[in-house]
């Protein structure tokens, strides 16, 4: 069938073209053995013997008469295949794996190995008012590691490290031989139920262990230069060489929002410039992805054809610049992509053949896979290809529409040609542009919506996040970062001829618009809002529905099938998310958050208190600890939130607890609300901002929780002296035959006050102030007799095996820095003590 003729006027079915396509079955197939390895931990050998037999099965049957069991055998192959490469690359380990070596604790080590990964140097920031202290300047690079100094000599291992240097290292890139000293360590794993795995992400990357470098002249030393002999290394220098142009020709304001856009390079953007891109839900115009290589392609293409160069050598010019751009900007995922079906489509160019959507889209995913099979798991890249998949075959493309696409989502009544053209006749210059202006806007936002609601579960599943104002301000923000990427690259270009000055006004204009209808865009209300955990059956459910809306003719000729179920699934899974499923059952929860400390208590009747919101290292506490746990078990509300006292490393975290969760009330200590510091005003005015009602609490006072009560203990309506620590909410709760005792970062002169009252002993102590040696005493652990003692802290930084007060009086010493999350709850009348990160599980006696 002729792809630009159809009976009666009609495209045909898009599913046709798609199933046509060779390599969509063997990208499917593969897809199916990864997810078969990752899910199920299929045995090694039998995915190698289904593959080798597959293999011979379609030896044997490929000249047969039936081709359809020859094209069995060969998918099944291909998933047999990628069960075997995916087990290899996350799970294959050498004997002297550099893993083998390392520990939970940190331990002095001296590596050398060769750069794998160009230097990332991440700027420090002090800005932040809620930070405890200022960041510093890092840099992060990957070390294939060749040799580990023993006590007695050099010893020869595999693997790879990620090393983290305190500061800017020496220029050092892609290639180089170097030797790091510094401390070794094994990736953490998660310390909360719910919470991102950092061991299992580099694990997918292929990283074993951590090495961090304090800032020192001997921390890296250059052993030899190896990147002239790689193209990775060229490619770096070219990077770096294209930052310079950039930070003298753009303001200092944009000049990181620049180099973001069009090189990559994202080390001049702080956290808090990435976070209001996500926020409102347009990363993906920094991210270099599919949009910045079409935009670059066609531009060399109109290039190409001003200055006269023929098509297929115009064709492999661009395949070329696409690829080595690709590799400079780090070769993630969506970038790969697009580079790959870049080259597709000017491999069909170059010999002259025609080149499927489809073809070109599996091969994208196939080169993904070859890289790295655990990439298809990164969000980054699920999002290309999604964004992508629909645009191909879920919307009306113009590139594509007078070919093969059809509208699948909308469709414009049909006009005669000829009538058109009278009616456009008869119509002034003017309004004609006007008509077509508009219906290009129209055409832009609705494609701009349809990826929207595409992506946006995904995103919601994975990030917790919606992001409406993206429907708003995506479409002009691709129009300006395409003015903003195309006059970059003129400027880089006409850089050695001294013109990069011409080029500058429009990059910078363009790049100050952006990050004006950003900032803008943040502040609208309503603009972006957190929600809950997506259960994975909703997803995947959601997702099947639209693969196969896309890609099967019986669901292609009912239109309406998708937009009914889409109604119907989405209010489905807005009732599970925001409804009342949770049990109902008490249970208490000391996050582990670091040096830190957030309580979690759940009450038979349902109501959620926590105790403190805050940690050392910052108010990202929140969105990487507490709201993952609390998503976890079913939380969408907290009916009172304590803050024990003033001091950072207890309260940073309210302000974005505040935005992911409704809070009924906070409760404070009398002296807090006097503090006029910064970040308390900062607190305060947030919570009058969102109405949230606050009361003060003092020695003496009862609480009431159903069958949870309380009684405040500390501190007094006035004192005492000392520093905020001494006056830290100290309240003791009682469930049934419970007792637990929260204490904040109780020491000095609140402490003495506190043991000066007759002894309560309790079942539950938290260790005042993170496990300091000076609030926990020997008279503290007389006084409280506790069963179990939980600090709430970070790895200690000295000898962690220093002197427990707690053991003489028999009690158990958990810290959640060792033990991660510790809950205690009722279990067949028995109260079960757990930890999440060294599962541990016994009774409380």
């Amino acid at each position: 069938m002729d792809l630009h003729a159809s009976k009666h006027g009609e495209f045909p079915r898009l599913a046709d073209y798609i199933w046509r396509a060779p390599l969509v079955p063997i990208a499917l197939a593969l897809t199916i053995g990864i997810l078969l390895d990752r899910y199920l931990a299929m045995p090694l050998v039998f995915s190698f013997g289904t593959t080798f037999a597959s293999i011979l099965a379609w030896a044997a049957t490929f000249r047969s008469a039936d081709q359809r069991l020859s094209l069995v055998y060969l998918w099944t192959a291909c998933a047999g295949l990628g069960a075997v490469y995916h087990h290899a690359t996350r799970d294959g380990m050498a004997d002297n794996d550099l893993r083998y070596f390392a520990a939970a604790d940190a331990k002095p080590a001296r590596v050398r190995g060769i750069v794998a990964s160009e230097p990332n140097y991440v700027r420090g920031s002090s800005a932040n008012p809620l930070q405890s202290f200022p960041t510093g300047a890092s840099t992060r690079f990957a070390l294939q590691v060749k040799e580990l100094k023993t006590a007695v000599a050099w010893l020869e291992v595999s693997g790879h490290a990620q090393v983290t240097l305190e500061a800017r290292v020496q220029p050092v890139h892609v290639g180089d031989r170097v030797e790091v000293v510094g401390r070794m360590v094994l990736p953490p794993t998660a310390a909360n139920p719910g919470e991102f795995s950092y061991r299992a992400f580099l694990r997918d990357q292929g990283i074993g262990v951590l090495v961090t470098v304090p800032p020192s002249t001997e921390g890296i030393t250059l052993l030899a230069e190896g990147w002239p002999r790689t193209l990775s290394g060229w490619l770096a220098v070219v990077r770096g060489w294209g930052q310079d142009v950039l930070a003298r020709h753009i303001p200092e304001r944009y000049a990181p929002v620049g180099e973001a856009l069009l090189l990559g390079e994202g080390s001049g953007m702080t956290g808090d410039d990435w976070d209001k891109y996500v926020r409102t839900g347009v990363i993906h115009v920094l991210a270099i992805s599919g949009q910045h290589l079409v935009v670059l392609g066609c531009f060399l293409g109109g290039l190409m054809r001003v200055l006269a160069i023929s098509r297929r050598r115009g064709a492999l010019c661009i395949a070329v610049f696409l690829l080595l751009y690709a590799l400079m900007v780090g070769a993630r995922p969506p970038v790969m992509r697009s580079a790959w079906a870049g080259l597709a489509v000017c491999g069909g160019i170059w010999f002259r053949r025609p080149t499927l959507p489809a073809n070109a889209f599996a091969l994208g995913w196939i080169g993904v896979i070859i890289a790295n099979p655990t990439d298809i798991f990164n969000l980054g890249c699920q999002l290309s290809f999604l964004a992508v998949a629909v645009l191909f075959w879920g919307t009306k493309s113009s590139a594509y529409a007078s070919a093969f696409l059809v509208p699948l989502f909308w469709q414009k009544a049909a006009i005669d040609p000829d009538l058109q053209r009278v009616i456009d006749e008869s119509r002034p210059l003017t309004l004609l542009y006007f008509i077509r202006f508009k219906r290009w806007v129209v055409e832009f936002y609705l494609v701009n919506a349809t990826v929207w609601f595409a992506v946006t579960p995904l995103i919601a599943g994975s990030q917790h996040l919606i992001s409406p104002v993206a429907l708003l301000i995506g479409p002009p923000l691709v129009l300006l970062t395409s003015v903003a990427l195309i006059s970059g690259f003129l400027m880089l270009l006409a850089a050695p001829l001294g013109l990069a000055a011409l080029f500058s006004w429009p990059a910078t204009w363009s790049l100050a618009v952006c990050e004006y209808l950003v900032d803008r865009g943040l502040a609208l209300p309503y603009g972006y809002f957190f929600v809950p955990d997506l259960p994975p059956w909703w997803l995947w459910t959601f997702y099947f529905a639209l693969f196969a809306y896309l890609t099967v003719g019986w669901f292609q000729k009912r239109r309406v099938f998708f937009p009914a179920f889409a109604v119907v699934w989405i209010s489905l899974g807005c009732a599970v998310v925001f409804g009342a499923f949770r049990p109902y059952a008490f249970c208490c929860t000391f996050v582990a958050v670091g040096h830190g400390g957030c309580t979690v208590l759940e009450t038979d009747d349902g109501r959620v208190l926590v105790y403190d919101a805050g940690a050392i290292g910052g108010p990202d506490l929140t969105r990487r600890h507490i709201a993952p746990y609390l998503w976890h078990r079913g939380i969408r509300r907290i009916d009172e939130l304590f803050i024990s006292h003033a001091d950072l490393d207890h309260f940073n975290g309210v302000i974005a607890l505040l935005e992911r969760f409704t809070v009924g009330r906070m409760t404070l200590t009398p002296s807090f609300a006097d503090r006029i510091t910064e970040p308390v005003q900062l607190t305060l005015t947030e919570a009058r901002k969102r109405g949230i009602a606050t009361r003060i609490i003092k020695a003496g006072d009862v609480l009431d929780e159903a069958q949870l009560t309380g009684v405040v203990l500390h501190p007094p309506p006035r004192g005492p002296e000392g520093n905020e620590n001494a006056r830290s909410l100290v309240i003791l709760l009682r469930q049934a035959d419970l007792s637990i005792l929260l204490t904040g970062d109780l020491e000095g002169p609140g402490l003495a006050r506190v043991l000066g009252m007759p002894p309560v002993p309790v079942d539950i102590l938290m260790a005042p102030h993170h496990g300091s040696k000076t609030s926990n005493t020997f008279e503290l652990a007389h006084w409280a007799k506790p069963k179990i003692a939980i600090s709430s802290q970070g790895p200690p930084r000295g000898n962690p095996k220093t002197t427990n007060p707690y053991e003489p009086t028999g009690a158990t010493y958990l810290t959640t820095w060792k033990h991660g999350a510790v809950t205690i709850r009722k279990e067949g009348g028995r109260w079960i003590v757990d930890t999440y990160r060294s599962k541990k599980r016994f009774e409380l006696k």
